[in-house]
């Protein structure tokens, strides 16, 4: 059994009904909503010892709960709830729909994502998971989205649905200002997960959960130097996600000021690659013909990492070392074949962020209660060095960690 699963199974599976009166989430009754006529109690009794382990589990690794924003502890306490097995079928048989009902509580929830892969339909599952613990909440509706004018669409539909919750991921930055607001005034709480939107504040999103991107470009840098001892001499590739992304245009100049300040690698190649599988393919093609000699690629999905590799094995190029964010079970089992072997190349990575939208929906609500939640919550991001035992062979090449905060019975249920 891997570190996983032995860490799911302690910090998922326990029951409601088992936890210590530890400590006490504080929280208000209050009137919320957007017809101002729900009564919420946000305030919940949690085990310290069972939180602390679903929040390891969260970041891969341990990051002590006293060093997280208050809010977020809320929400890492709320996924220790264990729902029952009525709960469970009625979360996979509403991942299915674009609409559904989940209980007889008058709160509407919006959530606008894209449904490319398993990562992505993670992020949906998480946020329908955590709806489940409130009774408050009665319908959920799912809009797909693939570019900006869906995810605008997708916004405007929301609201005009009358969801109070409109959640989702913004890969987009300050271009869906206009529709968040829109969003806002018809009443709706909007949150998001994964990225930052550096230059809105909650008059536009109401909460922002992110990982920290500029630490973690900082984080990304201290590997090169620290770990693969690379120096100023040396060149490193930075591939981007969508042109422009906020998250993506923080962690490079973090990235770039931490190089130079330890006398580390140049950045000598970089592309955008809308974190699609041919956009990296054929930015790992560009670096090759470039003639750059890339001693690391830093990228911040991991999904299409296997194209990069795939296209350094067809110009018969040694792989570079490969920093990226987020899990992915095809890589980590490309990379596991090869060590030990002349193949071998170095790997670190992050969670797969995608159990922020657990978080930024107990947000939300709080919100709708009346709780004193910030307009930010940022999370740090550690980076993981790979070490044989990450593969899941049975599990399919897109499953995203354990990270992701998927209860293994759920996860089953999304694989038949």
């Amino acid at each position: 059994m891997t570190r996983y699963s032995r860490l799911t199974r302690q910090a998922m599976m326990l029951g409601a009904a088992t936890m210590a009166l530890a400590l006490t989430l504080a929280g208000c009754s209050s009137s919320g909503g957007s017809d101002g006529q729900v009564e919420i109690d946000t305030s919940q009794d949690y085990d310290v010892a069972e939180v602390q382990a679903i929040v390891d589990l969260a970041f891969g690794t341990e990051v002590p709960i006293d060093e997280l924003p208050a809010e977020a502890v809320t929400g890492f306490a709320r996924a220790t709830i264990e729902l029952t097995d009525e709960q469970v079928q009625t979360a996979l048989d509403c991942w299915k729909q674009p609409e559904c009902t989940i209980g007889d509580g008058p709160l509407h929830v919006g959530i606008y994502n894209a449904v490319d892969n398993l990562w992505q339909t993670a992020a949906v599952m998480d946020v329908i998971l955590q709806a489940l613990t409130y009774p408050e909440i009665g319908k959920i509706s799912y809009s797909f989205v693939a570019d900006l004018p869906s995810a605008q669409s997708a916004v405007r539909s929301l609201a005009a649905d009358g969801a109070d919750i409109i959640i989702g991921y913004n890969a987009f930055g300050s271009a869906m200002a206009p529709v968040f607001t829109e969003a806002q005034a018809a009443g709706a709480v909007v949150v998001t997960y994964t990225g930052e939107t550096p230059d809105v504040d909650g008059g536009v999103i109401n909460n922002q959960v992110y990982a920290l991107a500029c630490d973690a470009g900082t984080g990304m840098a201290d590997v090169t130097v620290d770990d693969l001892g690379l120096t100023s001499s040396d060149d490193i590739a930075f591939f981007f996600g969508t042109p422009g992304n906020p998250q993506d245009t923080l962690v490079e100049g973090c990235l770039a000021d931490q190089l130079v300040a330890l006398d580390g690698p140049q950045i000598g190649f970089e592309q955008d690659t809308d974190w699609s599988r041919p956009g990296v393919a054929a930015a790992a093609t560009a670096l090759i013909a470039s003639g750059v000699p890339a001693k690391a690629v830093l990228n911040t999905y991991a999904d299409p990492v296997p194209q990069l590799i795939s296209a350094y094995d067809q110009a018969g190029v040694q792989v570079p070392a490969i920093l990226t964010w987020t899990e992915m079970n095809e890589l980590f089992g490309i990379w596991e074949e090869r060590v030990g072997t002349d193949a071998e190349f170095p790997l670190y990575y992050t969670n797969a962020l995608v159990n922020q939208a657990r978080l930024a929906l107990t947000n939300a609500v709080g919100i709708i209660a009346g709780d004193d939640i910030p307009d930010r919550t940022p999370l740090p991001l550690p980076i993981i060095k790979a070490e044989p035992g990450i593969y899941q062979a049975d599990l399919p090449g897109d499953f995203p960690g354990w990270s992701a905060l998927i209860p293994e019975n759920v996860m089953a249920g999304m694989l038949e």
